[in-house]
């Protein structure tokens, strides 16, 4: 297949599909990964996408909120982020099995959690959370390994995920990017997605923790349905029109009264 066909193939495929990993365009293409590396090299030099670890994310505006970098995210909505983690902690108890994927609001959690708990073991992919745990050196914390991250801060792939397959977790709480009745839990951090999906294979209790900016809208990878989770915990901002079609839908949100 001649260059320029597969990329037309590709851009048709990213502006479809929103994510893509490389394996899969090495398929669809029926060529060499190194061969795919270089077209999305030359795509992303035409501003068409942007390559990610592992694959390629359709271009979008640099103003999208949804694709601002860690360091971005990690202020905006500061203060409902700190709301939510103050009240998805009274969900746990001493003692317990919890895991905490990669992401801002559960930075926010792990840092009550040092101040309010005295034993807990807590398993994560997160770098920063890590750090944040460590001061109590009573927990029991368990950092999954695989390939690093460094813009999000966070460990990855096939490595990661068979760690977190051999864990029997009693309550996760999962961040993503966006949530909503139609499109369920989605992300745009591709490497992301297949981590909080064995999370939450593993888990009894599954709580996502989303401020209110996050409720009804929707990123490139669908991570699952919202009838999969238990609790949705958030702060209270959140409309009140949106609360009860969550409720119509028989979907659990939680937030301060």
């Amino acid at each position: 297949m001649l260059q320029e066909h597969r990329h037309q193939k590709i851009e048709a495929y990213l502006k479809q599909q929103k994510a893509v990993k490389a394996s899969e365009l090495a398929t669809l293409l029926n060529v060499s990964i190194d061969t795919v590396r270089r077209d999305l090299e030359v795509l992303e030099k035409k501003g068409l996408l942007k390559r990610v670890h592992g694959g390629a994310i359709l271009k979008q505006n640099k103003d999208n909120v949804l694709n601002k970098l860690f360091n971005e995210r990690e202020v905006n909505h500061l203060e409902k982020k700190q709301e939510v983690a103050s009240l998805a902690i009274e969900l746990i108890e001493e003692g317990q099995a919890i895991a905490l994927n990669g992401g801002t609001t559960t930075i926010e959690i792990a840092k009550v959690l040092v101040e309010k708990f005295k034993r807990l073991t807590i398993i994560t992919n997160d770098l920063r959370i890590l750090g944040i745990l460590g001061a109590n050196k009573n927990f029991n914390v368990i950092l999954t390994g695989g390939f690093y991250n460094p813009e999000e801060y966070t460990l990855y792939g096939k490595q990661c995920e068979e760690v977190l397959s051999h864990f029997n977790i009693d309550i996760a709480l999962i961040t993503v990017n966006a949530l909503s009745i139609e499109h369920g839990l989605t992300d745009f951090r591709i490497h992301e997605v297949g981590v909080i999906q064995t999370i939450l294979s593993r888990t009894k209790y599954k709580v996502v923790v989303a401020d209110s900016s996050k409720f009804e809208t929707s990123s490139y990878i669908t991570i699952c349905p919202l009838k999969n989770i238990d609790l949705i915990v958030t702060d209270s901002s959140l409309p009140f029109h949106i609360a009860e079609e969550y409720d119509r839908h028989n979907i659990r949100t939680l937030s301060p009264s």
